[in-house]
């Protein structure tokens, strides 16, 4: 294990940080959907999507969107 930040490469350190802000986030305001009910439309609509087996990445909606991703 690394005990030291200087031992950390840059893609370590950003990940360390990026956990480090996630789980100091969830703490301070927690999760505001916690207890809502999901409606059953809303259920419905995701499950008529996930048989839906064409998928886009990540890029390709920010692109389509006009994000820099």
């Amino acid at each position: 294990m690394i005990s030291k930040v200087k031992e950390l490469s840059l893609r370590e350190l950003k990940a360390f940080i990026d956990e480090v802000v996630d789980l100091r986030l969830e703490e301070r305001l927690g999760d505001p959907d916690v207890g809502l009910d999901i409606k059953p439309e809303v259920i419905k609509a995701i499950r008529k999507s996930r048989r839906n087996k064409v998928t886009i990445s990540a890029e390709e909606v920010a692109k389509r969107l006009g994000l820099n991703w």
